[in-house]
C-alpha cells in the first residue's frame, strides 16, 4: 500500500508538472503574439521576424513602414492564395519541387566549394601568368598607383613631406592610426577611365614613375595625394608584379572550375545515367 501511495504522489507530481509547463508554454504563446508589430488575421509579424529582415538598427528605423507594408501584401496575397486552393495546385507543386531542387543544389556547391580550397604555390601564379600573357594586355592607358584621401590639409601636406623624406609605406606606417585618413590606396592598378574626378585623371597622367602629387582638393573636406609608380600605355602586357593579384584570382577561379569538373564526373561514374534518341 505505501508503494502504491508513493507511486500515485509521483504519477500526480509528474501530472501537475507537465501541467505547469503546459501553461508556461501557453503564456509565452500569448505572450508572443500580445507582442506583434502587425497582424493578418491570425498570423502575426513578430519583433524578432522584422528584425530578421534588415540588416541594422538604421535599416529598421530607416524601413520600418515599408518592411512592414511588404510583409502584410505578401501575408494577405499568401492567404487568399491558400483560400483559393493554389497551394493543392499541381501547377504549384512542379513549381515548388523545382525550386526545392534548385535551392539543395545550389547549397550542395556552396558546401562542396567551402570544403574544397584550391591549394596553389607562388610558383603556380608564375606559371598562369607565363601561360596566359596576352590575358594582362591592357587596352586602355593605365596606371600603377598609391592614392590616398584627407578630412583636413595639414595632415595632407604633413604625409605628402613624409613621403618625400622617405617612402609611401613608413609614411602610411606613421599614420596608421590617425582618424584624418578617409581612404587609403596601395599598389592599385587603375585605367584611365577609373580615374575620377576627369581632373585627377589629367593631374595622374602628367606624373612621371614615382613622382607624388601636391595636396589636390576638388571637393569641399576632401584633400587627396596621389603617387604614380608606373604608367602602362594602351596595348602594354602588364608585368608580373603588377599583375600578380589579377593572376592568383584568375588561378583560383581556374581551380575550382576544374574541382568542380572533376566532382561531376564522379557522380556521373557513380550513377546509373541514360539519355534516349
Amino acid at each position: 500500500m505505501t508503494n502504491l501511495l508513493k507511486h500515485s504522489n509521483k504519477t500526480n507530481c509528474l501530472i501537475a508538472f507537465f501541467c505547469v509547463l503546459t501553461f508556461i508554454n501557453g503564456c509565452s504563446k500569448e505572450k508572443e503574439k500580445k507582442n506583434y508589430i502587425a497582424r493578418v488575421n491570425n498570423h502575426y509579424l513578430t519583433q524578432k521576424e522584422f528584425s530578421s529582415f534588415a540588416n541594422s538598427e538604421s535599416e529598421k528605423n530607416f524601413y520600418r513602414n515599408e518592411i512592414i507594408r511588404n510583409w502584410i501584401n505578401q501575408e494577405v496575397l499568401y492567404q487568399e492564395a491558400e483560400k483559393k486552393g493554389i497551394l493543392k495546385d499541381d501547377d504549384f507543386n512542379v513549381i515548388l519541387q523545382n525550386e526545392k531542387k534548385e535551392l539543395a543544389v545550389s547549397l550542395l556547391i556552396r558546401n562542396f566549394f567551402d570544403s574544397n580550397k584550391p591549394k596553389f604555390e607562388q610558383k603556380d601564379i608564375e606559371d598562369y601568368y607565363n601561360k596566359h600573357q596576352n590575358e594582362f594586355q591592357v587596352f586602355q592607358d593605365s596606371y600603377f598607383l598609391n592614392l590616398i584621401d584627407f578630412n583636413n590639409e595639414n595632415d595632407a601636406i604633413k604625409f605628402r613631406s613624409l613621403i618625400l623624406e622617405s617612402d609611401w609605406n613608413k609614411a602610411l606606417n606613421i599614420f596608421k592610426n590617425d582618424s584624418s585618413i578617409t581612404k587609403v590606396k596601395t599598389a592599385i592598378l587603375l585605367n584611365e577611365s577609373q580615374i575620377y574626378p576627369a581632373p585627377l585623371q589629367r593631374i595622374v597622367s602628367d606624373l612621371s614613375p614615382q613622382e607624388v602629387s601636391i595636396v589636390l582638393n576638388f571637393q569641399p573636406g576632401y584633400f587627396t595625394v596621389v603617387q604614380e609608380l608606373q604608367k602602362f600605355n594602351k596595348g602594354t602586357i602588364l608585368p608580373f608584379n603588377v599583375s600578380k593579384d589579377i593572376a592568383e584570382k584568375r588561378l583560383i577561379s581556374q581551380l575550382k572550375n576544374d574541382n568542380f569538373k572533376s566532382y561531376i564526373n564522379d557522380l556521373y561514374s557513380n550513377n546509373n545515367i541514360e539519355i534516349k534518341n
